[in-house]
């Protein structure tokens, strides 16, 4: 645990107390011994009974019963957001805001396969909407493995909002919800995911358009429109060309996810869109393209720790009540970007440790 106190951002001991985390009591009486006890129900298959029954062997912890787990892990949510909101800004994992946003709240939607114990599947899916600048669980939900990501499951999308979100959630049907709750999306566009039109009501050919005009850091910036039925709404599409080696990275990728799928090789179609970063946005041109993307890298700055999420922790899933969710879910993020730190700085490896030989 030293290593780990040693990332955990200034002010973190204190906001232990100021988040009432850290309540009165004669089993739990310091910071260290609360980050310990999420750590452990982090680690322990985010079980109650099973945390419980470690403290009572642990060496470092007193013994505490289910029920006193529970409501110390619950209490727990706010200082982990806070903790996990600061050592992302010290790590460079979050941006300030720009003021060019300051207007507009900035949500994040995602959404993460859960397995159990022993699962050789995926049991349920985790969906949720985050604010990107705090960290702020604005609202979230579990449904069956196989129910899809959709931006219309969300209901607390407001005026002067941008809903940034990938490919899967880049549809007709989740932009036009969008526009219709009066905010702003910014979307992954994906090959082919709808029809594009130009101001006439031409057919307009993005694929064509992008093999021809590809150029490192070349930006593209193209206002045109979808059709719902006979009438026409303008979306904006933003890009930039990738360098050569950030598309050999999306080819590998690519031949991956074509592998679990069955796909065979990649495609031509998948080859020019590898060559680039685009976005289907709501956005006004008077936000410049280079800003738009900026935004949209901004994402995956965070995106990082989610994959973090999504690919080392598992568990049986027994949080209820909303604060007891919170709780899990900063809890994992922590769990993960510590994690992520901790192997971007090496510190497991021995290449760090001298020696006399």
């Amino acid at each position: 645990m030293k290593l780990i106190y040693e990332i955990m951002p200034a002010g973190w001991k204190e906001a232990a107390k100021t988040e009432k985390a850290l309540l009165r009591s004669r089993h739990i009486s310091t910071p260290e011994e609360l980050l310990r006890l999420n750590f452990l129900y982090q680690t322990s298959g985010d079980s109650y009974g099973l945390t419980s029954a470690l403290t009572q062997i642990s060496e470092n912890q007193t013994g505490l019963n289910k029920t006193a787990v529970q409501k110390r892990i619950t209490n727990s949510g706010e200082w982990l957001k806070w903790i996990l909101e600061h050592i992302c800004r010290e790590e460079g994992y979050l941006n300030e805001k720009p003021e060019w946003l300051e207007e507009y709240r900035v949500l994040l939607a995602d959404a993460s396969n859960y397995s159990k114990p022993g699962s050789n599947r995926s049991d349920f899916r985790f969906h949720c909407m985050t604010e990107l600048f705090t960290l702020n669980m604005e609202e979230f939900y579990f449904t069956e493995a196989s129910e899809g990501e959709k931006i219309l499951r969300y209901e607390k999308i407001h005026e002067k909002d941008i809903v940034i979100a990938d490919r899967a959630y880049g549809t007709i049907k989740g932009m036009e919800y969008i526009k219709g709750k009066k905010a702003e999306f910014l979307f992954r566009l994906r090959a082919k995911a709808f029809n594009l039109y130009t101001s006439d009501g031409e057919v307009f050919n993005l694929t064509e358009h992008l093999q021809k005009n590809y150029e490192v850091g070349k930006l593209i910036d193209l206002q045109l429109f979808y059709k719902v039925k006979k009438s026409y709404h303008p979306v904006r599409i933003c890009g930039i060309g990738k360098s050569e080696e950030d598309i050999e990275k999306s080819h590998r990728h690519i031949k991956k996810s074509n592998s679990h799928k069955k796909r065979g090789k990649i495609s031509d179609l998948q080859k020019i869109y590898s060559k680039y970063v685009l976005v289907a946005t709501s956005l006004s041109d008077d936000i410049q393209t280079d800003r738009i993307l900026e935004l949209y890298r901004m994402r995956w700055q965070i995106e990082l720790v989610f994959k973090r999420l999504k690919s080392i922790f598992g568990g049986e899933f027994c949080a209820k009540k909303k604060e007891a969710v919170e709780a899990w879910f900063y809890g994992k993020l922590l769990l993960a970007t510590v994690c992520e730190i901790l192997a971007k700085r090496s510190r497991f490896s021995p290449c760090n440790e001298t020696s006399e030989d």
